[in-house]
């Protein structure tokens, strides 16, 4: 069997990325939104000059800096920053794609159970999927292996947000936001590897001002954020938006076929997870992801979906066009896709199930003596053989026509689904897999790295 690398991803010269184990799931923000709770974590006032943990073919590496500020006053806290972004694209360019900013005003009552409020500014990069893959994966898989397994559009325009806390990881909140979307381009951006090549397009997604209403759910059972063993992760989010779109991005045809510039839509995504011990050593977990169109116009192209690629069905090939067949990844609908091959599907369906198994040696007992410290963070090498499934699709909603698209009430076959099978050995810090995709049996398996557990 012929093996064939997705991806390498070992260390990255960027300090400042992190390595958290954090659930990036449906949250529409990037990494630049998490800065402003900066001051909140540290409890401190300062100036903070930071990457915005992250590393792409649109930024090449945003660089924070500005100043934050904290303060308490009884049971409330109040947290702001004001940060200015500068990305590293085509060696520090100063032009309007490699500038940005981000504005945060923050108050929050009870540090468990609470309540909080806030508004924010930002001109920031933003990708299309953040639910498929956490961002240091991401990140250095851009920045060793010259693979960016996303889609990005920039974000300008405010928010403000209300936030129910119910515990310290489980919460509630409501947002509105006014935001001009864009569609930046790749740029020139150093890799480790394959330097010299040229990067994947970024599609050419819709352009326009939305107004954008937005409820989410947050409930967090595990016994650790970290490496879970028991419990359950539940995060959906519901976003219904309207606005218009002054310049569309190319679609395939069933994709968008009766356009209107002037759209309103619901949209929700569902992430579901079960971490569940068998033994001191042994633990099988399971993810379910769904996701589309629920009501309204055609969802914009930054509102779409898609699968394939090590973050959702590793064993296919990320974006990866077949002539004449029936794409159920992208949802293109057999004719060449646009540049860049960008998710198109208006409802999405994943599932994942991985069995886990630890193995105990004297050795790595001897080694473990003293953690590894990488940023102050102690890491312990933990060894586990995982064992793991994977099936997945998209589709498009309309009049029932073939495989691709079906009514707004129907499934899809689950032999129309994509799957693989795979293997790997997570060390910990890092872990080394195989997948094979069965659905297509002649492809070749394909070998991947992950910062992160799958999931």
């Amino acid at each position: 069997m012929r093996m064939r690398a997705a991806c390498v991803l070992l260390a990255c010269a960027t300090p400042a990325l992190s390595l958290s184990q954090g659930v990036d799931t449906v949250q529409a923000d990037t990494a630049a939104d998490r800065l402003g709770l900066w001051a909140r974590t540290r409890r401190a006032n300062g100036l903070v000059l930071s990457s915005g943990k992250t590393y792409n073919r649109v930024e090449g590496l945003p660089v924070y800096l500005g100043p934050v500020f904290h303060k308490g006053l009884g049971a409330a806290e109040l947290n702001g920053s004001v940060i200015g972004i500068i990305r590293s694209a085509d060696t520090f360019h100063w032009d309007s794609q490699n500038l940005g900013h981000r504005i945060d005003a923050e108050m929050r009552v009870g540090r468990g159970r609470g309540y909080g409020f806030g508004v924010s500014s930002y001109d920031v990069m933003t990708p299309v999927e953040p639910w498929q893959l956490p961002d240091p994966d991401a990140a250095l898989a851009a920045f060793f292996g010259h693979r960016d397994f996303r889609d990005y559009f920039n974000r300008h325009g405010a928010k403000a947000t209300a936030t129910l806390h119910m515990s310290a990881r489980s919460s509630f909140s409501a947002d509105w936001s006014d935001e001009r979307w864009g569609s930046p381009e790749a740029r020139r951006v150093f890799s480790v590897f394959g330097n010299g090549q040229a990067w994947r397009a970024n599609p050419v997604l819709d352009a326009g001002r939305f107004h954008i209403g937005t409820l989410r759910a947050n409930v967090d059972t595990r016994n650790d954020d970290i490496n879970p063993s028991t419990g359950w992760l539940f995060v959906a989010e519901y976003e219904r938006g309207s606005g218009t779109i002054v310049d569309s991005g190319p679609t395939s045809p069933l994709a968008r076929p009766n356009f209107s510039p002037r759209v309103t839509y619901g949209r929700a995504l569902v992430d579901l997870r079960r971490y569940n011990r068998l033994s001191p050593t042994t633990w099988v977990n399971a993810r379910l992801v769904l996701g589309g169109w629920l009501h309204g116009d055609d969802l914009p192209l930054e509102r779409r979906f898609s699968v394939g690629g090590i973050g959702t069905v590793p064993g296919l090939d990320f974006r990866k066009f077949e002539p004449g067949t029936v794409d159920v990844s992208q949802c293109s609908d057999g004719g060449q896709p646009p540049a860049g091959n960008p998710a198109q599907c208006e409802r999405v369906a994943l599932a994942q199930l991985e069995y886990r198994n630890e193995l105990r040696s004297s050795l790595f007992d001897f080694l473990n003596a003293r953690p590894i410290r990488l940023r102050g963070i102690g890491f312990t090498v933990q060894p586990t053989v995982v064992a793991f499934v994977d099936a997945g699709r998209g589709w498009l909603v309309g009049q029932p026509s073939g495989t691709l698209v079906y009514s707004s009430r129907s499934l899809p076959r689950f032999g129309t689904f994509r799957t693989d099978v795979g293997l790997g050995l997570d060390l910990g810090i890092i872990g080394v897999y195989v997948a094979k995709a069965v659905s297509s049996p002649k492809d070749p398996a394909n070998v991947f790295l992950r910062v992160h557990r799958r999931f």
